[in-house]
């Protein structure tokens, strides 16, 4: 039981922070676009930081899920709904993952992200979190 209530503490953890850096990094991109202005090199190094802080949230969200999954379910054996979930965390995964290659290789040249990949980027990210809620939704209910 304690193990249980430690993995989902840092779960829930790591989702809260996870979902709060999405976010913050979304306005910030959103509030430039909207401008038309580049992101100046402090931002852009927030930008960057954030983007790592939220990889490391998602890596967490993975192992604390992994742990969660076979101490609560024995096993990952779960059904349709949860191949689903995992599908949705799998893109989201590849999608942070990507995000923080690009805002490094664009960093390391002084240039700022890509615009085209910062409007693909969010929309890829919030169609594979729809997947995971619902899978995880359907889960879980009954």
């Amino acid at each position: 039981m304690t193990v249980i209530v430690g993995l989902k503490f840092f779960h829930y953890l790591a989702l809260f922070l996870a979902g709060g850096l999405g976010v913050a990094n979304g306005v910030l991109a959103s509030a430039h676009k909207k401008a038309e202005t580049p992101p100046a090199p402090p931002v852009l190094h927030v930008m960057k930081l954030l983007a790592h802080l939220g990889l490391a949230a998602i890596v967490i969200l993975w192992l604390t899920g992994f742990g969660l999954t076979y101490h609560i379910y024995g096993g990952f054996n779960l059904g349709w709904a949860f191949h689903m979930k995992m599908l949705g965390a799998t893109i989201l995964l590849g999608v942070i993952s990507f995000l923080n290659l690009h805002l490094s290789a664009r960093a390391k040249k002084g240039m700022p992200p890509d615009p085209k990949v910062m409007k693909i980027v969010p929309m890829v990210a919030r169609g594979s979190l729809v997947i995971v809620l619902l899978g995880i939704g359907i889960v879980t209910t009954g």
